[in-house]
């Protein structure tokens, strides 16, 4: 290479160096002899994480919560466990038992400043809270919460008498503004838990448990019932009837009025009582001005019900302003805020509430059926025919062999199904007026076990469109004047050997 070449590419090499230096001391911060203040968005000393105490867990006696809200004490009994003072006759959580852990080693998630001069951009001047870690040997860690960090979780700390302000988790800071309220368990009615089956341990010996009776006043119930409770209690499953392809239900209704429950439609209403969790704990022993203002002492709806021969009273109150409503359960002495869909006692439809069906003797254990429409009689006389011996070598019941109206043989399929038109008298509402009118027809049941026992159903005309339907006196149902109608053209359709239709 030619020398002058080469000395001017070194030459040139020479000068992008000097260039680099000159620009490098051009942009480098400059030394001041006065430090600037840090400002709450630059605050970083250091970004390592900074234990500031650590003893055992074994070694606490108590910590204190001092905030807004008040003082909560939590003191460490024996090793695990843990007495909020407050709640010696209230369930607790687990809080207890993580507060304990968190503050048994604090560390701090960074250093902000180690002697700053102003404590009142980090809210250290007024803390917002106060925790107290006192242990067995009768020292102490006092940590003072401050502001939240800028970045919206965690939050500003100091410990004992160090001057430093450090960033803290938002775990610590959400512990800091506990109070009594917060130590408390949400669970309302514990949830029920299927025992095990004798025959396996696997298997649950049944999977819901008994209700076996309930009543509920107010709420949406109100309107049609003012202060008198709808009711209902566990029967005995009418087996018998499956075999006429009928299902008895196996609640009866007692209040407003005697009736089959709608099973289906009440499903809710009885699963409620399976368990029932809280949003949270609005009070801890509420006085009567608490009860009042949460509208427990003239509650919106109030829940009784027997639960496996627990019995349970749930008064609801008023509403959060949200969708949660105050509720207290007797047994424990707190307000429970739960949600309203967790509720659905409050708002239930009385005739929804029915089964349609209002009566439902068995076929066979009936002797005799009287039937008035208008001013004429029929009289359904049956026979039973001999008890069949089954595989068993057992003797079943006896079954229908014949039947006769007015005297005169007719089919006994056909009676079958005009017999399940009769039991399909439908309660399709609750007469709570007490609705009523001219007699226009009538069904009354005897029977082969007892010939003394009667039962009688009742319509009454009260409209153009609609009946009142009583059972032995009783007239407590309302159906559409259709069910008349269909019912003698199947009277007439079965005297002239033909099948009564079903449909109305």
């Amino acid at each position: 290479m030619n020398k002058k070449i080469r000395n001017l590419i070194i030459g040139a090499v020479v000068l992008v160096l000097l260039v680099g230096v000159l620009l490098l001391l051009l942009f480098l911060p400059q030394q001041s002899s006065e430090p600037e203040e840090s400002s709450v968005s630059e605050t970083s000393v250091t970004s390592s994480t900074v234990e500031l105490f650590s003893r055992e867990t074994t070694e606490i006696d108590t910590i204190t919560l001092e905030n807004e809200a008040g003082v909560v004490t939590v003191k460490q009994e024996a090793e695990s466990t843990y007495q909020v003072q407050g709640l010696e006759d209230i369930e607790q959580n687990a809080n207890a038992s993580s507060l304990m852990s968190s503050l048994s080693t604090l560390n701090a998630t960074q250093l902000v400043e180690e002697n700053p001069s102003d404590l009142a951009k980090y809210g250290m001047d007024t803390p917002s809270a106060t925790v107290t870690v006192q242990y067995t040997d009768g020292s102490s860690n006092v940590l003072k919460i401050g502001n939240t960090l800028p970045t919206g979780t965690g939050c500003y700390g100091m410990v004992n008498d160090d001057p430093a302000v450090y960033a803290l988790s938002s775990t610590i800071e959400n512990y800091a503004g506990y109070s009594l309220t917060d130590f408390a368990s949400t669970t309302v009615i514990e949830t029920w838990v299927a025992p095990t089956s004798e025959e396996s341990s696997d298997e649950p010996a049944k999977t819901e448990p008994d209700i076996r009776s309930m009543s509920i006043t107010g709420g949406t119930l109100t309107e049609q019932l003012g202060d008198t409770p709808f009711t209902f209690v566990m029967g005995e499953m009418n087996e018998e009837l499956a075999g006429y392809g009928l299902n008895g239900s196996t609640w009866i209704i007692t209040s407003p009025v005697t009736a089959s429950l709608h099973t289906d439609n009440t499903t809710s209403i009885r699963e409620g009582a399976y368990g029932l969790e809280a949003a949270s704990v609005a009070a801890i022993h509420p006085d009567e001005a608490a009860l009042a203002e949460y509208g427990l002492t003239d509650p919106y709806c109030v829940v009784e019900f027997d639960r496996e021969g627990e019995e349970f009273t749930l008064t609801i109150g008023n509403s959060d302003g949200g969708t949660g409503r105050y509720v207290m359960v007797n047994g424990k002495d707190e307000v429970f805020l739960v949600d309203e869909n967790s509720l659905p006692w409050m708002n239930i439809q009385l005739n929804q509430m029915l089964s349609s069906l209002i009566f439902l003797p068995f076929i066979d254990d009936v002797s005799q059926v009287d039937l008035t429409i208008g001013d004429q009689v029929y009289t359904f006389e049956t026979t039973l025919g001999e008890p069949e011996v089954n595989e068993d070598g057992e003797e079943e019941d006896p079954t229908l062999e014949s039947v006769t109206c007015n005297g005169e043989e007719i089919d006994l399929e056909n009676y079958r199904a005009m017999y399940q038109y009769l039991l399909s008298a439908p309660a399709e509402d609750i007469n709570l007026s007490g609705e009523t009118g001219p007699l226009i027809a009538s069904f009354t049941y005897h029977y082969f076990d007892d010939p003394d026992r009667t039962d009688t159903v009742e319509i009454f005309q009260t409209s153009e469109r609609k009946c009142s339907i009583a059972l032995n006196g009783s007239n407590d149902f309302t159906c559409r004047m259709a069910y008349y109608t269909r019912l003698v053209e199947n009277m007439e359709a079965l005297l002239n050997g033909e099948e009564p239709d079903l449909d109305y």
